[in-house]
């Protein structure tokens, strides 16, 4: 398993300190994998004991694993120089992460609400709020997408305990959108929240939270990277399809 996966299965262990020597570590991949974990530590202004305790909470005997694991994922990208290949590896890891998911309180939670409305807090997350909305078009659950001020002050105006909210975001760090979370909880309607990463404010706030993991992809000939994200469009797909199930077993349940 690659140490971002392990960061985001054992998140909920991370304090601030673990966070930061990541966000060091992520940045110099190619220097770390040579680094001592006292020169680590320095870099990261902590204590060695401090990083010992860091890679042992992603279930690693000690730094030596961490950096053999280090050392693995460098020679990797030198490997796959293919940015498609890439990608698709990506694509794959996490598709069999999903098929492992259980979505059956999810798909409860679908199937019970009144309403159901999803915002999208950024271009290509309202572009996946309509992907929901045209998914389950195909079943009796009508999905409302909103943005905007306006939008956003009317729905937490009128939700209650019978709707449903679904949040899609990258970072789940954004004040409006925690500012707009808080206040529908208060209001007791549930909400399930779709985030980058797994430990996030957004995520703590609602009943349920799905991750999605994004591909960067460097490249010379364009201005920035790239960022490839379909992986809400899979993961869209796959909370439609497992609604589906969920629909077949309740039909059987029933005749039975």
């Amino acid at each position: 398993m690659r140490l971002e996966e392990l960061l985001n299965q054992y998140s909920d262990r991370l304090s601030e300190n673990d966070l930061y020597i990541w966000d060091y570590v992520e940045k110099h991949k190619k220097q770390c994998e040579n680094m001592t974990i006292e020169e680590l530590a320095r870099k990261c202004n902590v204590s060695r004991t401090t990083v010992l305790r860091f890679t042992k909470k992603l279930s690693l005997k000690g730094f030596g694993e961490f950096k053999v694991h280090l050392r693995m994922e460098n020679d990797d990208k030198k490997q796959d120089t293919s940015k498609a290949v890439k990608v698709c590896l990506a694509y794959e890891e996490m598709m069999q992460d999903m098929v492992q998911q259980d979505f059956k309180e999810i798909s409860e939670l679908i199937y019970q609400a009144k309403r159901i409305f999803v915002y999208g807090t950024g271009m290509v997350q309202k572009i996946v709020a309509k992907e929901f909305k045209r998914l389950f078009y195909f079943t009796d659950k009508r999905f409302y997408d909103f943005s905007g001020m306006t939008e956003y002050e009317t729905v937490v105006k009128y939700v209650d305990s019978d709707d449903l909210v679904l949040i899609i975001s990258v970072s789940g760090e954004a004040d409006s959108t925690i500012d707009f979370a808080k206040k529908v909880r208060i209001k007791g309607t549930p909400i399930i929240s779709i985030t980058k990463q797994k430990k996030n404010p957004l995520a703590e706030i609602s009943n349920y939270n799905l991750y999605i993991s994004t591909t960067m992809v460097e490249q010379n000939l364009c201005k920035g990277r790239y960022e490839s994200m379909t992986s809400y469009y899979i993961l869209a797909e796959m909370m439609f399809l497992r609604y589906l199930e969920y629909l077949e077993e309740r039909s059987q349940s029933d005749e039975s």
